[in-house]
């Protein structure tokens, strides 16, 4: 994928590289690996014996070293004992054990921090309205969501469609709860966009539908993980099964067609037989694990993000 700021860690910068890379020289081994988040130009690994270590672009203290300085290999920011790690454009948060949360990266748009400080350069507690665990983070393209363990969802920074949601008067943050939402199990963000799990298993979206981004049918299967990004989405159920939609331009959706759809359609890959083990969205591109070890990759393909040896987008049509 692309490396214009060593964000893959292999000691120096590229545009890019289009066949996946074995990382060597790392402080770290493959089965010591806890939790990995891959951001704007940034990467972060969380180790089981609870350090971090961090590389890439760090022009707003995205990876906590207390610096700006890129890092064209992977660094040790600490041992915070973090479970769980995530990556937006120039920013990154981290859950630990007993469901704390720590940020770090921009706070241009008041995402992560009280408002005056622009960026905060080492992993740094975040202390929310609502007390109790945190289990999940996403980035928005200016704002955090935070789901916590009691079903609330918080949203932090700028986000012109929750306008309707009113400012939480006792925070210093500038952030709202999604007050009518009760009982999140899982919640994703694109880049203007949320996707909702509810309590019992259905999808709501709130936000930027000009993609088709925001579903308008339901899912008749269980569904247990949902996926975001940019501008398109998908869900992946009990049964192995990954329905995605929205935007379509470079093949995001795995199969030609339209620029866009709004409808929930099922990721077709060679055969009928094959069985996903896991979905992962990109910006716009999106990853599919399968039962057996395979990796499947398509969608937008500039910076060799698919990993199949050339540039050239990726529209696959099952045949």
């Amino acid at each position: 994928g692309a490396n214009s700021h060593a964000q893959l860690g292999l000691g120096f910068s590229t545009e890019q590289c289009e066949l996946p890379q074995p990382l060597t020289g790392v402080p770290f081994r493959g089965e010591e690996i806890e939790c990995v988040a891959a951001g704007g130009g940034h990467t972060l690994v969380g180790t089981i014996d609870g350090k971090l270590y961090a590389c890439g672009w760090n022009n707003r203290g995205q990876l906590g070293l207390g610096h700006m300085n890129d890092c064209v290999r992977f660094e040790p920011v600490g041992e915070f004992g973090f479970q769980r790690l995530y990556a937006g454009w120039d920013l990154s948060a981290g859950i630990n054990a007993t469901g704390e949360l720590f940020i770090w990266g921009s706070n241009v748009w008041q995402q992560i921090g009280e408002s005056g400080v622009k960026s905060i350069h080492t992993p740094t507690r975040l202390n929310l309205p609502e007390g109790g665990r945190v289990v999940k983070v996403c980035f928005g393209l200016q704002y955090m969501a935070v789901l916590m363990e009691s079903g609330k969802v918080w949203v932090s920074g700028k986000c012109k469609y929750l306008n309707d949601y009113p400012l939480e008067a006792s925070s210093k943050l500038t952030i709202r709860c999604l007050w009518d939402k009760n009982s999140i199990r899982d919640v994703v963000s694109g880049d203007n966009h949320l996707v909702l799990l509810t309590g019992d298993r259905r999808i709501e979206c709130l936000g930027d539908t000009k993609h088709g981004q925001c579903l308008n049918s339901g899912i008749s299967e269980d569904v247990v993980k949902l996926e975001s990004g940019w501008t398109h989405s998908a869900c992946f159920t009990v049964n192995g099964t990954v329905y995605i939609w929205g935007r379509n331009n470079y093949g995001q959706l795995g199969r030609p067609g339209p620029p866009s759809c709004s409808l929930a359609k099922k990721l077709q890959l060679e055969t009928d037989e094959m069985k996903l083990k896991d979905v992962s969205l990109g910006s716009q591109h999106g990853a599919a694990l399968t039962s057996d070890g395979l990796v499947y990759c398509w969608g937008w393909n500039e910076h060799g993000n698919c990993g199949t040896d050339g540039t050239e987008n990726v529209f696959y049509d099952g045949t």
